[in-house]
């Protein structure tokens, strides 16, 4: 006899957004599972953590110094990119002035701008995989870092191939 496997259709669809645009779109069932960032404790699964660093051309004074202080950064024009990370640059500039030139939503125009001399910014590490010839990323002292964790939507029961995905993760 022949066993039968049940095989369920999944497609796969990548949105891109801000923190509580995500939120949302977990809590109205446009997305079944979301990558969200620093969420409260409940289910999920922490995929990964990410620091934030200055983003810098590579003749800034400051390149090559191992870490930076935010405060080392206060002479220069800033940046803020505003989609999703302007909580956590906040939090980095705590307690210190804090006026951007321009405020930023699109990755690759921070990028072109930082390039082109217009100003420094802070990102998450993980923009190392998008920087073009011209532009560093110096580690920040103190740390400040996000949790990336794998969700299922709020308040109601995720669909099989989430929690079968969720399951399957590394705990990292």
């Amino acid at each position: 006899m022949r066993e039968q496997r049940e095989r369920h259709r999944v497609e796969v669809r990548v949105f891109e957004g801000e923190d509580d645009e995500v939120a949302e779109w977990l809590a109205n069932g446009t997305v079944e599972a979301a990558v969200v960032v620093d969420p409260q404790p409940g289910h999920g699964v922490l995929v990964g953590e990410d620091a934030f660093h200055a983003l810098l051309r590579t003749d800034h004074p400051l390149v090559g110094v191992g870490e930076v202080q935010v405060a080392d950064l206060a002479d220069d024009p800033f940046l803020l990119s505003c989609g999703g990370c302007e909580r956590h640059v906040r939090q980095v500039h705590a307690g210190l002035p804090f006026d951007p030139l321009h405020r930023v939503r699109e990755l690759g125009t921070l990028l072109a701008m930082v390039r082109a001399g217009v100003g420094i910014s802070i990102v998450p590490g993980l923009v190392a995989s998008m920087l073009v010839p011209g532009l560093v990323l110096v580690p920040l002292r103190p740390k400040v870092v996000r949790r990336l964790v794998m969700s299922g939507p709020p308040g109601r029961e995720w669909h099989p191939a989430v929690t079968a995905l969720v399951d399957s993760l590394p705990r990292v």
